[in-house]
């Protein structure tokens, strides 16, 4: 893939990026106020029972936050117990909730566009300002029903889509953060037999293997890779579970996987067999350490959301579109607490080389389809054995 070898010299620059992303900017939040949280059953005009989460706010005297008077959903695949996905979305926006003082309720367990949209509509109806729609499931039903409710703005989490103006789409990228993990994972694994779980191939989700893989060979060159996407299913816990015990019995030593239900099925099976595996989107080494946890792409939702909500309040909005990047300071690598120092020192040169510019990440496009060129055909020869391109300055 023209990876060349980089050189061993330490980089002797220290980056430091400060993201004014508002969270506790002056003039944004408010004076301290008394969450009450209650959960509530309801019931759709389809008879689909849904379980929300609604925290109600009475906001003691003092200023008020701009956003305070904003009415907020979160609308997400699985329930929040994923420590995944789904769990750093609740997280960020509660604590936002409680910064800013807005209303929020949060419907689970809506897996696809198709059981959401009834519960989108219901909300858009109601008034809400902001409907968050976590996961690209939702992409093309937010596409459908948003010109019918103009003043509702839809943030679209992983979505890319442009058309309607008052979708905002939120591109997550997992590349930098799994190329780092591939580093740690090439120089640690023992048997050169990694495995890759993906809960959906899904543009996102398939660039961080790709681009995994390349961290793994640019150290490791005899490594060879098990990989199994499961059919747009993030919520199968078993499903990925009995994959990575597969990948295991084939002399896998290192799992990694890519968010949601995935992480909880990959996860107990590594823990099991003591094997290291990683996960994404929440800092699983702060929340819950554990012994086989290689580490996690950690994605900072509280910039995300804050700036599509103050985009919002100030008129902003119209075709927002935010990419989450290791520059911006949205995503980092979190490294697990049995990682020896040595590779632990490694991973994260190369991640503040990503942070200087030094080494780019990138795929080849199709220039009609504007769409990766090896997502489209994986067959092509300069697809394999890594679909990422990595260029070093």
């Amino acid at each position: 893939m023209g990876l060349k070898a980089l050189s061993t010299q330490t980089a002797g620059l220290i980056v430091v990026i400060v993201i004014l992303a508002g969270v506790a900017a002056y003039g944004w939040a408010r004076s301290p106020a008394t969450v009450t949280v209650t959960n509530i059953v309801e019931r759709t005009a389809a008879a689909a029972t849904i379980t929300a989460e609604r925290i109600v706010t009475v906001t003691q005297a003092g200023a008020a936050s701009p956003l305070s008077g904003l009415k907020v959903a979160l609308i997400m695949p699985i329930d929040p117990s994923d420590l995944s996905w789904n769990y750093a979305a609740n997280e960020s926006l509660a604590k936002l909730q409680r910064l800013y003082g807005f209303k929020l309720d949060v419907y689970t367990n809506l897996f696809d566009g198709t059981k959401a949209e009834p519960v989108a509509v219901r909300l858009a109806r109601e008034g809400y300002d902001v409907i968050v729609l976590q996961g690209i499931q939702y992409m093309e039903m937010a596409q459908k029903i948003a010109p019918q409710y103009s003043n509702t703005l839809l943030v679209c989490v992983d979505c890319f889509q442009i058309g309607a103006p008052n979708v905002y789409n939120i591109w997550m990228t997992l590349e930098e953060g799994a190329f780092v993990l591939g580093i740690a994972a090439g120089l640690l694994t023992k048997s050169n037999v990694i495995g890759l779980i993906g809960g959906g191939r899904v543009p996102s989700i398939w660039a961080g293997h790709e681009a995994f893989k390349a961290g793994v060979l640019l150290v490791n060159p005899n490594a060879r890779f098990l990989e199994y996407y499961a059919p747009l299913s993030w919520a199968d816990v078993a499903g990925a579970r009995k994959a990575a015990e597969d990948m295991i019995a084939r002399g896998a030593d290192i799992i990694f996987s890519s968010g949601d239900g995935i992480d909880v099925g990959v996860s107990l099976a590594a823990g099991e067999k003591k094997v290291w595996f990683t996960t994404v989107y929440a800092d699983i080494p702060r929340i819950k350490p554990m012994d086989t946890l290689l580490g996690s792409i950690v994605f900072n939702w509280d910039i995300v959301y804050s700036k599509a909500l103050r985009d919002k309040v100030t008129g902003e909005w119209r075709y927002g579109f935010l990419t989450a990047t290791m520059a911006s300071g949205i995503v980092k690598v979190s490294l697990g607490p049995q990682v020896p120092d040595d590779v632990k020192r490694k991973a994260l040169e190369y991640q503040n080389m990503i942070l200087m510019g030094l080494i780019k990440i990138y795929f080849d496009v199709d220039p009609a389809k504007k769409t990766f060129k090896c997502f489209d055909d994986p067959n092509l020869p300069e697809c394999k054995p890594t679909a990422a391109k990595i260029t070093f300055k």
